[in-house]
């Protein structure tokens, strides 16, 4: 009777190897693999921490335009430290989750769109519904002469602004994660060797898919 072949953690291709840009172009972009599902999950955390780093002026300087119209420094004493911290927090949380390998245990889900192109798209629809409905009231605002229309123009390009930072800011983010996961695997020290460590020891523990490509 033979005895049973011991599991043998060592990879059989090396990083560089999965890392390939070649290899990847040649695997099917839904294709499962680890490298593709830490770059997917460190690229949907980043994005979530990206648009508070975007998010943070677009308050502040909300704060400074109803400060100015209305003549009350109030908005921008609230908005603008508020602006400030939101914006220091997430870059720092956004530098520290492109650093290390993400918890791929947990899921994580993205209702937002995954491309550049997607979430200029989704931007574009609801900024002209939202300047459709704001230009019903611009006749009447212009008409009052007391500055209500300037306002409501300000006000429009403040929520689009937002809109930027909540949803295209995020989607530029994910649809580049894993080009942008390989880019620092090669030049962060620390990020490629906790990926090699990985490397070292995992296995699909569901059926038969690769470490990469990525």
């Amino acid at each position: 009777m033979t005895s049973p072949i011991p599991y043998d953690a060592r990879p059989v291709h090396p990083l560089e190897y999965w890392l390939s840009p070649d290899l990847a172009r040649v695997s099917p972009p839904n294709a499962p693999s680890r490298l593709r599902q830490l770059a997917d999950a460190q690229g949907t955390l980043a994005a979530g921490w990206s648009s508070a780093i975007a998010g943070g002026p677009v308050l502040a300087l909300a704060g400074a335009f109803y400060s100015a119209t209305s003549g009350n420094p109030a908005a921008f004493a609230v908005l603008g430290p508020l602006g400030a911290a939101l914006t220091a927090l997430g870059l720092s949380f956004w530098k520290r989750v492109r650093a290390t390998l993400p918890n791929t245990d947990k899921a994580l889900i993205t209702r937002g769109p995954g491309s550049a192109r997607g979430g200029i798209v989704m931007v574009s629809v609801l900024a002209v519904i939202l300047g459709g409905i704001l230009s019903t009231f611009l006749p009447a605002a212009a008409s009052r002469g007391d500055g209500t229309a300037l306002v409501l123009a300000g006000t429009f390009l403040l929520i689009v602004a937002l809109l930027v930072a909540c949803i295209l800011v995020p989607s530029v983010v994910l649809g580049r994660a894993r080009q942008s996961f390989r880019q620092r695997v090669q030049v962060n020290p620390e990020l490629r060797r906790a990926v090699e460590q990985d490397l070292a020891v995992w296995h699909d523990p569901y059926g038969t898919a690769g470490y990469g490509p990525l």
